[in-house]
């Protein structure tokens, strides 16, 4: 899963696009370089600003909650909120800038962490899924490309269906991805939204570890309020990167979901590069002394995790030793339901297609169902 597909170059729906003129996301530059190369021009085509979405969202429970509170006022509460917001996670941005130049040289040094393709290959219309597509604007301004997939043009009966976050890995972009997409809308009969992280894709910015995680928070809003999707409804799945961005997202219990898919996750990318290459430790001593932070740390939020989980590990993966898995599952011992399976021929990429796979997601969902309480308890 993740390969580049043999197919048509952009289709006619994408001409409109600002195709072409992205430049690649190259490892020799910094990200503060990068990202002035990186066009920020507005995507054509719809735009879901999520901000807009909480706001309204937020006075109409404000006016619920107090008739006599005057709407001017929970207007200026509600800016103040997300002004607060967005200037936490620019700060936080800045932060992580010098730790992600770190891992671009250290950790994957041949490929990068968070090698991306700008190029779209295929669409949903290549493999007969209904869709939508459009772009979340987020909270610090990127657009978002997403692909909503629908098990029916029927909002009544779409809507009966699970809906799975899918969160890809480090590399190419959600096109790539759209043949595991079709086997999840076969063999689980759910819609799927997909989306493209900043920087990837035709998505607007340049990736940080920050970005990815309001990217996801941005796609899991939109589900919920522009959607009006029942938080019992969805399934977070996240393989490799994608799962430590699924971490993160589900270990917030006001993220209440069905059920979270780990597929090859890692306790954090400097203890990959550190089992990796034999000079990491020093490196990371050193990091750690100037105040190195341990990026995609998954292992510090597992345990805040509630709802219930599965962690999906294939045992010939050459790119996440497969103890990590083990690891984070032993830690996500608050959950209230969890399960690993493993497969013994599976690599980093192929899980989807082990003949237990669905199998086994099926088993889990149908303990879930037959439990009264299968999302994150506040």
């Amino acid at each position: 899963m993740g390969n580049s597909i043999n197919g048509p170059l952009i289709p006619p729906s994408f001409k409109s696009k600002n195709n072409g003129t992205d430049v690649p996301f190259k490892r020799s530059t910094s990200l503060r370089e990068q990202k002035s190369t990186r066009a920020h021009a507005i995507p054509t085509g719809e735009i879901v600003d999520i901000r807009m979405l909480r706001l309204k969202r937020n006075i109409t429970q404000l006016s619920t909650n107090n008739q006599h509170q005057e709407t001017t006022e929970a207007t200026a509460n509600g800016i103040n909120k997300l002004v607060n917001q967005t200037s936490e996670c620019i700060t936080d941005e800045e932060k992580l800038k010098k730790q992600l130049d770190y891992i671009h040289s250290c950790a994957r040094r041949d490929k990068g962490l968070l090698e991306n393709t700008h190029e779209i290959l295929r669409t949903p219309d290549d493999f007969n899924m209904l869709y939508k597509e459009f772009y979340i604007k987020t909270f610090d301004n990127e657009y978002i490309h997403c692909y909503y997939i629908q098990q029916s043009s029927k909002e009544d009966e779409f809507k009966q269906k699970d809906t799975l976050l899918y969160l890809h890995g480090a590399g190419g972009n959600l096109s790539h991805r759209l043949e595991v997409i079709r086997l999840f809308y076969d063999n689980l009969g759910c819609n799927c939204l997909i989306i493209d992280y900043r920087g990837f894709g035709l998505s607007t910015g340049c990736p940080s570890e920050v970005g990815l995680y309001i990217d996801a928070q941005a796609a899991y809003d939109y589900l919920t309020i522009k959607e009006n999707i029942p938080p019992e409804k969805i399934i977070v799945l996240g393989t490799s990167l994608g799962a430590s961005v699924a971490i993160q997202l589900v270990s917030d219990v006001e993220n209440r979901v069905k059920c979270a898919i780990f597929e090859n996750p890692f306790i954090s990318v400097p203890e990959i590069a550190r089992h990796f290459l034999p000079y990491a430790k020093n490196v990371l001593s050193i990091s750690k002394s100037v105040g190195f932070v341990y990026l995609f740390d998954s292992l510090s939020k597992v345990p805040k995790i509630k709802c219930p989980c599965i962690y999906l590990v294939g045992l010939l993966d050459n790119v996440v030793p497969t103890y990590m898995s083990s690891v984070l599952y032993n830690e996500t011992r608050n959950a209230k339901h969890r399960q690993l399976y493993t497969y013994e021929y599976g690599r980093h990429n192929d899980l989807p297609i082990m003949t237990s796979y669905f199998d086994n997601i099926h088993t889990f969902l149908n303990d879930i169902d037959e439990k009264p309480t299968p999302i994150n308890s506040k």
